[in-house]
């Protein structure tokens, strides 16, 4: 070994001795001073073996510290660049800046070089760069150049923080992480998707993650940023927060009257409004629309549904109420707004009309003079196992001590019984009469008060922190809601986290900690949606307005508005909201949907075989009721929120590729074979020619109405039965027998190939239209890519044209409108296409 090397090595181990003696010396307390001087040998000892720094870079200058965001801008153009300067760090680093430009940037018109290598180019507003420990130099130089002289660009934002970062117990993601993908991903899990627009995504994309997702996902009632009402919509009503909050149609039990309300500003028919109420028949279906509808909170009711149906689940199917269940519901989630703790949450849940009802602890009786009691122990075993995970695994007086007392403590719980009273069979009356008064004995702790309301609040924070509720209940709470696949060492980061929030813990804080860490944003997730969770995703991603959430795939006037959720819950057989087919052990699991053929099957029939299914509507010409009993026609506005080119103009690659971000979440699977079939669906609109001036000039087309577009394996075989036959008539390819689909589409020459007609179809035709595509075999082969990218290219008529209704129209008129309604149907059976794929089961890397 050389002598510098020994040197350094000597080093080493003198810093490791003088950490020995530090640690073996202050027990209590860390000395400050020399730990300090410990750790700046070390960091001397680092430099040693560095390179030296390159040569400083001319340009601006910004030097950055680490844990730091320099708020300044910077313009950075051809002739000016601008480099960051900062010193080596003890571990791996990020990087990262804001870039916003005077015009479009192309490839290659601004570089990044890291210590003279060069980084991956610049991707938009925000660009983070990691550094490991290794390649660091001891002074750090990062150059932002701009080679396009007519290009100017503005850098602004520069932050250099640690890669590992700690909320609240967790790994936290950095700002590089935090991405569009990471916040699709949180909505798809913990708010059935939401409603949330591109632009609020971005917006999102780039605030710091605590930030975001404190704004993403809150217990308030009305969330207009998570769920914005459409710029036109017509029906608001759920944009108006109540000045009197008990009015708020933010509440279930408020919801509920507002649906079935004949004065309320909703299109649903009036003759079917008293079935949505608490009496009616169709009340299972009031809580999708809550869902489902614009300008509440989906978060809050994702959590609602987890709580009333799996933690802290009752049954409308032991005779739980209707009334009962809203009220439950409120009162829990009205606890969540308010910021209780979690045991007081439970609390309140402990104490409802619709938990005695399910358990029968109503009755409950304490015999003072016989000191008998006369109750059951059902609930008196749950409060413990389902609301905290406690078994009493090693407490051996757990059942012959804890469960009695249990049910001692749970005795007079009375409903209110007042047939005049609003709060009739709904609220629990807390006496003292048949009470036990004294002491009772659960879980080794003596607990105390007047009635049973007292006792159950005073035992709610022992729950909390006894260890069996330490171990488990945080792993209750993430693997329903978020995770199906947690080994070992997420169910102790979890514990961990959980732990470090206090007794005081509340479950918005721990969601906020566990959706922006890397345990749930890794490759290890997997979240199986269970078919309620699917059909109400579906809904939120298909629907764009109001009188879609409002219709809830119901016919009205031979049109059906909306995408169905009962149905496919029904279909399923997963039991219908607030009927949890495990009863007090919660509803359909995530393993038991993703274990299931039927569902599978149903979920690709209901979507192919069903025209209707996969179309969906996307026009009513009279359905929109006003509350005046007018109706209205309505049109689905996709142009609201598809992607433009910088022409202004909608084409097929564009809007394949949004519609599968938009329903997906992501693009980690969207390749040639999915990119195939999408632009099939959009850009082969079947065409008939029309004669609009009696000229016999066919030039201009009409979208047939027949049939709506060819899917991958039909387009292809209709090619091949033009190569063949040699059936064209301006082939645009060379040779000459090679069709172009454009060409075909134009003249209805499609109309003549690859269909039975009565007779066979021939062996080469089944072959193409059963033939089984890989993404490969599509990305390497020149003709099927030469066809995509001409389907890429088309337009698509999502605008333009008189109204639907109108009447009196040319046929030019009528033309614009037919090719922009055909577009419309075209673009749901595209999005339609996608929900039968296997990536709307579940959400995992």
């Amino acid at each position: 070994m050389g002598k510098h090397s020994f040197g350094k090595a000597a080093l080493l181990l003198a810093c490791l001795h003088s950490l020995l003696i530090i640690q073996s010396t202050a027990h209590a307390q860390m000395n400050e001073e020399r730990m300090s001087a410990v750790t700046g040998i070390i960091h001397m000892m680092l430099l040693s073996g560095r390179e030296d720094p390159i040569n400083t870079p001319s340009g601006q200058r910004v030097v950055i510290d680490l844990n730091t965001v320099i708020d300044d801008s910077f313009q950075v153009s051809s002739g000016n660049q601008l480099f960051a300067e900062f010193e080596l760090q003890q571990g791996e680093v990020e990087f990262c800046f804001d870039l916003s430009s005077n015009q479009m940037i192309e490839p290659g018109d601004v570089s990044v070089t890291f210590n003279e290598t060069t980084l991956m180019a610049v991707q938009g507003k925000d660009n983070c760069y990691q550094f490991s420990d290794p390649v660091q130099r001891s002074i750090n130089f990062i150059i932002i150049r701009v080679n396009n002289p007519s290009l100017t660009v503005t850098v602004s934002r520069l932050q250099l923080a640690p890669t590992f970062q700690r909320f609240r117990n967790l790994n936290r993601l950095t700002r590089g992480e935090w991405d569009e993908r990471a916040v699709r991903k949180v909505l798809k899990v913990f708010a059935f998707g939401g409603h949330a627009l591109d632009e609020q995504i971005r917006e999102w994309a780039d605030m710091d993650a605590v930030d975001a997702i404190e704004e993403m996902l809150n217990f308030d009632k009305h969330n207009f940023k998570l769920s914005p009402i459409a710029l036109g919509d017509i029906y608001r009503a759920t944009e108006v927060i109540a000045n009197n909050e008990d009015n708020d149609i933010g509440l279930f039990t408020n919801w509920v009257n507002f649906l079935s309300d004949a004065n309320s500003n909703t299109p649903i028919p009036l003759d079917r409004r008293e079935a949505l109420g608490f009496d009616g028949y169709l009340f299972r279906d009031t809580f999708n629309r809550m869902v489902t509808v614009r300008g509440l909170n989906p978060f809050r009711q994702r959590i609602g549904f987890w709580e009333t149906n799996y933690h802290l689940a009752a049954n409308r199917d032991v005779g739980v109420s209707s009334r009962q269940i809203a009220r439950y519901y409120d009162i829990i989630m009205q606890a969540h707004e308010d910021g209780l703790p979690y045991y007081q949450v439970m609390g309140v849940a402990a104490k409802s009309a619709a938990i005695a009802e399910q358990y029968g602890h109503q009755f409950n009786e304490w015999d003072e003079n016989s000191g008998e009691c006369f109750c059951n122990d059902d609930f008196a075993r749950e409060i413990h196992q389902l609301f905290y995970g406690i078994f009493g695994v090693d407490d051996p007086n757990h059942e012959q001590v804890s469960i009695p007392e249990t049910a001692k403590m749970l005795t007079d719980m009375r409903l209110l019984n007042d047939q005049n009273s609003p709060d009739n069979d709904v609220v629990v009356n807390f006496e003292t009469d048949d009470h036990h008064i004294g002491p009772v004995n659960i879980l080794q702790r003596s607990i105390t008060g007047a009635d049973a309301a007292a006792k159950i609040d005073n035992l709610m924070p022992i729950s909390m922190q006894h260890p069996e509720s330490l171990e488990n209940l945080p792993i209750m709470i993430i693997s329903v809601l978020a995770d199906d696949n947690m080994g070992d060492f997420q169910r102790d980061q979890l514990r961990s986290s959980w732990a470090s929030l206090g007794v005081n813990r509340n479950l918005l804080d721990f969601l906020h900690a566990y959706a922006i860490s890397d345990l749930f944003h890794s490759s290890q997730q997997r979240k199986q949606f269970t078919s309620h969770e699917r059909a109400l995703y579906l809904a939120n991603k298909n629907n764009l307005e109001n009188i879609e959430a409002y219709f809830d795939g119901n016919y009205v006037g031979g049109t059906r508005l909306g995408r169905t959720i009962g149905d496919i819950i029904e279909d399923d057989f997963a039991g219908e909201f607030f009927r949890p087919i495990n009863n007090v052990f919660g509803g359909q699991t995530g393993d038991a949907a993703a274990d299931s053929a039927l569902i599978f099957e149903n979920n690709y029939n209901r979507l192919t075989d069903n025209a209707e299914h996969m179309r969906d509507a996307t026009n009513c010409e009279d359905c929109a009721l006003r509350p005046n009993g007018s109706s209205n026609a309505w049109e689905k506005d996709w142009a609201s929120v598809l992607p433009r080119r910088d022409d202004g103009n909608f084409y097929v690659a564009e809007v394949a590729q949004w519609l599968w971000m938009h329903a997906v979440g992501n693009l980690d699977n969207y390749t040639d074979l999915e990119r195939a079939h999408l632009f099939a669906l959009l850009g082969t609109a079947r065409m008939d020619p029309i004669d609009d001036d009696n000229s016999g000039n066919n030039a201009q087309t009409i979208a047939e109405q027949g049939s709506r577009s060819l899917d991958f394996n039909l387009m292809m075989c209709v090619i091949e039965d033009h190569r063949r036959n040699n059936r064209f008539t301006n082939p645009i390819y060379d040779p000459p027998n090679n069709a172009d689909i454009i060409e075909i589409m134009s003249t209805r020459r499609w109309d003549d190939y690859c269909r039975d007609n009565g007779g066979s179809f021939e062996q080469y035709e089944l072959d193409v239209i059963n033939k089984v595509y890989t993404a490969d075999e599509i990305a390497n082969d020149p003709e099927i890519q030469a066809v995509l990218t001409r389907l890429g290219n088309v337009p698509l008529s999502i605008e333009g044209g008189p109204a639907i209704g109108a009447t009196g129209l040319s046929d030019t008129q009528e033309l614009q409108r037919s090719l922009r309604l055909n577009t419309l149907e075209r673009i749901n059976i595209a999005l339609g296409f996608i929900f039968t794929t296997p990536f709307i089961f579940a959400e995992g890397q």
